[in-house]
């Protein structure tokens, strides 16, 4: 038996029910082995298969991130917000300028 074409094909598992497929036919020439050049097929499928898939991946990511850090700071600005609503104490009332005060019973203020 001659072996003149190899086929590789690859299924790739996206999660959310989505995957990828991919698959590459090569011709082989007289004289080349055909396990060497089925395992650079193999090799090159799965280098290939994989190359988008790692950038869709982080780029999703990235969007899960950024959605996290939205919601972060929706809580953050609403606890914001109530803390910074804090009415004043009505006895934390601060002297007016130039007024000084001596209640103490020592003489000089001591």
């Amino acid at each position: 038996m001659k072996i003149k074409t190899i086929t590789c094909k690859r299924i790739l598992n996206l999660g959310s029910y989505e995957s990828r497929h991919f698959d590459i036919t090569a011709d082989i020439s007289e004289g080349e082995d055909p396990d060497v050049e089925a395992s650079k097929l193999i090799e090159f499928v799965e280098r290939k298969v994989r190359e988008r898939v790692d950038l869709e991946i982080e780029v999703t990511d990235l969007k899960e991130q950024i959605a996290d850090l939205k919601n972060e700071l929706a809580r953050l600005e609403k606890q914001k917000a109530i803390l910074t609503e804090v009415e004043p104490d009505p006895d934390d009332i601060p002297f007016k300028s130039g007024e000084a005060s001596n209640s103490s019973d020592f003489p000089g203020g001591f």
